[in-house]
């Protein structure tokens, strides 16, 4: 995303806007598209691409993950998140398997205030 959106957007969800951001099939953009502007959605931009995951398949260490993933975990965290991910992967929910560790995430660690899951909770 530009700078120069990136730091609209920040105002705008900072007034209490909302921003969605989504990924969908190539051939179906034009009904989510419809559908968005049928919501009262303001500002709507496709791209043609394809967002990063954290494995091809299975994880074996932190550095399978993004960068971008892993700069929100702290080490243990990411080793959590390789567990919960591989486990979704291993019961047969390759799809959901990133939501499915970072919901293990939430449910184990606090996020500090630099946005990092650092913090194991209170058992």
């Amino acid at each position: 995303m530009p700078e120069d959106k990136a730091a609209i957007y920040q105002t705008l969800v900072s007034a209490g806007e909302f921003l969605l951001m989504a990924e969908v099939p190539a051939d179906r953009t034009g009904e989510y598209q419809l559908l968005i502007e049928s919501a009262s959605g303001k500002e709507i931009h496709m791209i043609n691409q394809i967002l990063p995951r954290p494995c091809a398949g299975k994880c074996n260490t932190p550095d399978d993950l993004t960068p971008e993933i892993r700069a929100h975990l702290s080490p243990i965290a990411q080793e959590s998140f390789i567990k919960a991910y591989n486990a979704a992967i291993d019961d047969g929910n390759s799809t959901d398997a990133e939501y499915v560790a970072w919901e293990a995430i939430r449910q184990q660690f606090d996020e500090d205030q630099d946005g990092v899951w650092s913090n194991p909770k209170a058992q």
